[in-house]
């Protein structure tokens, strides 16, 4: 039969009427419980004590290679180019709910209170959407630091001389895709256009691709390739760590990520003030519970070497 309620943020006799009803013999609380999370750990938190915007930026201190000089000739300068800006702007989140005097006096069976007990975990299942939500976006809208998609294929580098640096796959999830994704960590570039090799250790995929994503890593043991037919061995795919998010919209997108300290990773939670619970006094007696839980955030990208992910197709 149908669920209908009053969605109207106030728990009363209309949105909870069967805690009213003598009629049923028992009602139990759903466990809220908080499952996923996993993307956290990729993103630097950032405080800060004032402001709704946050700008990052870098310096670099990577220089062209020496050159044949002579003692007695004009010795060569070079000068280390600076990174790309990044400008953040802080977000409000709010949530509240109540309960009404009649409703806390009638409820039957003592569980209007826990229903109450939600906000702490919808707001880390926001945080976590909105981690997502960066992976989902990868390959789109330019809005990086240096204009760019967080996985594009033509990145500037910090000296413009240097070229361009790339950490976008193509094609399914295969040993073959996988092994040109992580060649793509292996040749990575430094602001000179110089080696800078990522050692990528975390294969981040949704959770349609989870089977593949450990068949290809020998998960159970398995160390031969998963789609030969002569059980050759699998040298490099194994070595990864399966990540798996149920909170990733795409089923074909997938991730490498390489462990990056600080600001190098790229991502970014800018937090001006945290989730807290605050009573809101309601003028209203009535009201006996009027809680609200707020945050003034962000989550966002600058530009990540650490990070190489495929469309998928």
């Amino acid at each position: 039969m149908a669920n209908y309620f009053s969605a109207t943020g106030t728990i009363d006799r209309n949105a909870a009427p069967d805690l009213l009803n003598k009629a049923i013999d028992l009602v139990w609380l759903q466990r809220n419980e908080l499952a996923g999370v996993v993307l956290d750990k990729y993103f630097e938190v950032v405080p800060k004590d004032s402001g709704l915007s946050h700008i990052l930026t870098s310096v670099t201190s990577h220089l062209p290679l020496p050159v044949e000089n002579e003692d007695t000739e004009a010795l060569p300068y070079f000068t280390p180019a600076p990174g790309y800006d990044k400008t953040i702007v802080l977000i409000n989140y709010r949530s509240g709910i109540r309960v009404t005097n009649t409703m806390l006096k009638a409820d039957r069976f003592s569980k209007v209170m826990g229903m109450t007990t939600g906000q702490i975990k919808s707001s880390a299942r926001l945080d976590e959407y909105l981690r997502a939500g960066i992976f989902d976006n990868a390959f789109t809208g330019d809005a990086g630091s240096d204009s760019k998609d967080l996985c594009d294929d033509d990145h500037p580098h910090e000296n413009g001389d240097a070229g361009t640096w790339d950490n976008k796959g193509t094609g399914a999830l295969s040993g073959p895709n996988l092994q040109a994704l992580r060649l793509l960590a292996r040749k990575m570039t430094d602001p000179q256009g110089d080696p800078d090799w990522k050692d990528v250790k975390d294969l981040l995929v949704p959770e349609d691709l989870e089977q593949k994503a450990n068949e290809l890593t020998g998960f159970g043991g398995v160390r031969s390739k998963p789609e030969g037919a002569l059980n050759d061995p699998n040298v490099f795919l194994p070595t990864f760590n399966v990540v798996v998010s149920p909170y990733l919209s795409s089923a074909v997108q997938y991730f490498l990520i390489a462990p990056g300290m600080d600001y190098e990773r790229g991502l970014h939670e800018v937090v001006l003030e945290d989730w807290n619970i605050g009573d809101n006094s309601p003028a209203n007696r009535q009201i006996v519970v009027d809680k609200s839980i707020a945050a003034i955030k962000a989550f966002a990208f600058s530009r990540s070497k650490q990070i190489f992910g495929s469309t998928g197709a």
